[in-house]
């Protein structure tokens, strides 16, 4: 059994979660809820539970306080949160198992199953957090983006992401040491991460990051040289927007 507490300052929230485990995850135990950061550290420390379904705004701190504060515990958390997007983004990057609110049934089943498959990889979680709180503490030209791969996990620094390239429904990533990770991402979701970094979508299958551009070559599209010698198509569609970013370099 999954061993559970909840941590949420509204109760309705925490009696939807608990609903949704009693009915659809028999292998969840819930041992335990709180509804602050205080009551829910104690909890934590008396139960000491497999997992913990924590909001992240409550009255006297985050849910990030709390996961801060008892770093030493093994356990996996999933992240319930309300926040606007950027919020959301900062969890993206650290690869943090999150549902939105109002609680989806389907979300928080498919998080948990989650959970149940990787429990036994608490490391993870470990550098997931710290990866998320190191980014709070730093300028935006230190932070990093968790990677997880097949066999392992990484914790990179953004500016050392020279472009990605899509495989289908995977993503290789090529990196300025000159190693290239696979990844079970779109495009798209790196996109989304990485555009307020200075990384620019060239063409349907190709992200770049802007700072390693060495030159561009014209043509219909044109290709731009990147300073790993590689070639990256720029699609007709983009070549005038991409320009007018070169103008600005």
């Amino acid at each position: 059994m999954l061993r559970t507490i909840i941590v949420d300052d509204e109760p309705n929230a925490r009696q939807v979660i608990r609903n949704i485990l009693e009915l659809y995850c028999t292998q969840v135990e819930v041992v335990g809820e709180a509804e602050n950061v205080k009551q829910g550290l104690a909890l934590l420390k008396d139960k000491k539970p497999d997992l913990v379904i924590l909001d992240i705004r409550m009255p006297d701190g985050t849910g990030f306080d709390l996961l801060a504060k008892s770093k030493g515990l093994n356990f996996r958390f999933i992240i319930i949160t309300a926040y606007e997007q950027y919020a959301i983004q900062a969890i993206k990057r650290s690869a943090l198992d999150y549902i939105m609110k109002p609680i989806n049934a389907n979300e928080l089943i498919e998080a948990i199953e989650k959970a149940i498959i990787t429990e036994n990889k608490l490391e993870h979680e470990s550098l997931k957090l710290d990866n998320y709180l190191h980014n709070l503490q730093r300028d935006t030209e230190e932070h990093r983006v968790v990677l997880n791969t097949l066999n392992s996990i990484y914790a990179v620094k953004i500016k050392e992401i020279v472009r990605c390239m899509a495989d289908k429904n995977y993503t290789e990533v090529f990196l300025l040491n000159g190693k290239h990770l696979i990844l079970s991402k779109t495009l798209k979701d790196f996109e989304e991460m990485l555009a307020e970094y200075g990384f620019f979508r060239t063409h349907q299958s190709h992200l770049i990051n802007i700072r390693f551009i060495e030159s561009y070559e014209k043509g219909l599209g044109g290709t731009v040289v990147m300073s790993d010698n590689s070639k990256v198509p720029v699609s007709s569609r983009r070549k005038e927007l991409f320009l007018k970013l070169m103008e600005q370099l």
